[in-house]
């Protein structure tokens, strides 16, 4: 048994500094998501990790950098590690990426179509973009036309406009991987338009693969996910 004694000032760590040991046992559920993107991503997600009660399901999101056959690769690590740390199965396991350029030739393409095979083998639920996940935010903001194809670069000039016609933010710039743009559309956006419209956008391009599907994205089917849990852990009977 260790000794007890006076801790020294030096030694000493204030309340907020303190890392506590996380107990995996008192969670009910376990929800991972591993994202392509670093930052982005993992911080629009990591937002909704406080809508829980203590104890409840536990989320944990992480960031890759790799592409979409990598961040499916990457997912079935980080279940193992979790599970390993909870010694409990993961009940969710969601991979978040983007279609990007995975059609730039043969070579991205069959990563592209592997990823979606691996996901499918393993159970973990993917919720891709094309062509990007910001085209998810911009569904907050305004209306878009299912039958014209969408680009990256088109997506962050409308996510620009869109928010500086806002008149608290005037003089915003996009940047892109900046978490600013994430704070400002849980702000000003419409998350019940965006969902609707991610809808309709699957359903226009129903019958066409994930890769030819512009615009596209199934990120609001993880969200609801969410959602759903957190009314769930959050209900109260009525008096």
């Amino acid at each position: 048994m260790a000794k007890r004694g006076k801790i020294k000032k030096k030694d000493r760590k204030e309340k907020n500094e303190i890392e506590r040991p996380i107990r995996y046992r008192k969670y009910q559920q376990f929800f991972l998501i591993v994202c392509e993107d670093e930052s982005t991503e993992p911080y629009y997600f990591g937002n909704f990790e406080s809508l829980f009660p203590a104890h409840t399901l536990f989320l944990k999101t992480v960031g890759t950098g790799k592409d979409p056959l990598g961040v499916v690769q990457q997912s079935i690590l980080e279940r193992q590690k979790l599970y390993d740390l909870s010694r409990k199965e993961i009940d969710f396991v969601w991979v978040v990426f983007d279609k990007d350029d995975a059609d730039e030739n043969d070579a991205k393409i069959e990563r592209f179509e592997k990823a979606f095979n691996i996901a499918k083998d393993e159970t973990i639920e993917i919720a891709y973009s094309n062509e990007v996940f910001e085209l998810w935010l911009l569904l907050h903001l305004i209306d878009i036309d299912p039958q014209i194809p969408l680009p990256r670069k088109q997506v962050y000039e409308k996510l620009e406009r869109a928010i500086k016609s806002n008149s608290r933010y005037k003089e915003f710039k996009y940047i892109h991987g900046h978490k600013e743009i994430v704070e400002i559309v849980f702000k000003i956006g419409d998350e019940k338009k965006a969902m609707e419209q991610a809808a309709d956008l699957l359903s226009y391009n129903n019958g066409k693969s994930p890769i030819e599907s512009n615009p596209s994205t199934k990120v609001h089917i993880l969200v609801k996910e969410l959602r759903d849990w957190i009314q769930y852990y959050n209900w109260e009977p009525e008096n």
